[in-house]
């Protein structure tokens, strides 16, 4: 069963900056799926292009949520000073867990 990846309004509005790569209509679109929850197919429709590509916009601004959204629930900041090495291999563990959140 595939989870439905959900946005409140605040929460996509606080990402919308990092989408402007994007073109404002895909903005829109992609605001329809994950804050307004319509379905894929439809936004495709709308755009005359495929599910997938749909798909791919969607995914990218999910990405974007992860990496500069609101943290996710049970993730706590923490701001500390570390040796650099240290700090590496902190930031690492930060990015393997964030993208083990995408799977």
């Amino acid at each position: 069963m595939t989870v439905r990846k959900r946005l409140t309004p605040a929460e996509f509005d606080f990402i919308r900056p990092h989408l402007e790569r994007q073109k404002e209509q895909n903005i829109e679109h992609i605001r329809r799926v994950l804050v307004d929850g319509v379905k894929q197919r439809e936004i495709a429709a709308d755009l005359r292009i495929t599910v997938q590509g749909v798909s791919a916009m969607v995914t990218r601004a999910w990405r974007t949520h992860v990496e500069f959204g609101s943290r996710p629930e049970g993730w706590r900041a923490v701001n500390v000073a570390l040796p650099d090495n240290v700090a590496d291999v902190v930031e690492e563990m930060a990015d393997i867990a964030r993208r083990r959140m995408l799977k």
